[in-house]
């Protein structure tokens, strides 16, 4: 900051650094479609159903769903996450990835894509009406 030091941007830059490093005390829920996560309490609902998660598939369900339609890398996710910043090849990611699909039930019938792309990473992508109809009718 410069000198003289206005009150309103020191109080701003407080408030800020307060909510990256205590984010769980600043966030109230987050509502995707059926889809409504705490972070307070680490907890998530679908359709008022109470899905019983692990803190790791929380913090990436939460992940994904913050970053929608954003390709995100492999080593991205795992620092993000695992809070490693490391290229060792690990299938840890992968697991959760699929058993978040499972739990979730993260299909284009409940209007969400998770995909893999390929030697890339993955992408939680909200499907709109129209898509849903579309990749129905592609599978019929």
């Amino acid at each position: 900051m410069t000198k003289p030091i206005r009150v309103a941007e020191l109080q701003a830059r407080v408030r800020a650094l307060l909510r990256r490093t205590y984010p769980a005390q600043h966030e109230a829920q987050l509502v995707f479609r059926d889809y409504r996560f705490d972070p307070a309490t680490r907890t998530l609902r679908i359709a008022g159903r109470l899905v019983e998660l692990s803190r790791r598939e929380h913090a990436l369900a939460l992940f994904l769903f913050r970053n929608l339609g954003r390709l995100l890398s492999r080593d991205h996710l795992r620092e993000a996450v695992w809070g490693l910043d490391t290229e060792t090849p690990s299938r840890s990611l992968d697991t959760h990835i699929s058993r978040l699909r499972q739990k979730l039930d993260l299909q284009p019938s409940n209007g969400f894509l998770l995909s893999a792309v390929y030697g890339m990473g993955y992408r939680l992508e909200p499907l709109e009406a129209e898509q849903i109809e579309s990749l129905h009718d592609r599978r019929t």
